[in-house]
């Protein structure tokens, strides 16, 4: 996993640990929601030909573009606190309190009352628990 999505999952957990007692018990209305976060392509493909490219691709083990993608920190979140509710990351993009505010509202139509929501920004992030 990239730092960043390190920084993700290391934030959730702390800001879980802190909270966590006494919150919603059924891990199916638990939800987890990064904001800000990117997928990042591993350094090996810099300034790399296709041809180099393929060759790399075909020397890796087969999971290793699952640390590419954007979601890996929330669902790792969701297997370390044990969230069984739904796992979403969003970029953070101009108008993204809205984006949010409709994630959440189509949420609590679902049943989730307890989200763990971490805002990333480069290397740093932060965590907090709402109640909806």
């Amino acid at each position: 996993m990239a730092p960043a999505g390190q920084t993700v999952v290391r934030a959730g957990l702390l800001a879980w640990k802190v909270v966590a007692k006494g919150i919603c018990s059924d891990p199916r209305h638990i939800g987890i929601l990064v904001i800000g976060v990117e997928g990042a392509w591993p350094e090996w493909l810099e300034g790399k030909s296709p041809a180099e490219i393929a060759a790399l691709w075909r020397s890796m083990p087969p999971l290793w573009l699952l640390g590419c993608l954007p979601n890996l920190p929330a669902a790792q979140l969701a297997i370390e606190i044990g969230a069984k509710g739904p796992v979403e990351s969003q970029r953070g993009r101009e108008g993204e309190e809205e984006t949010v505010r409709r994630t959440l509202e189509r949420w609590q139509q679902r049943g989730v009352q307890t989200v763990l929501a971490v805002r990333a920004a480069g290397e740093k992030a932060k965590a907090e628990v709402w109640a909806l």
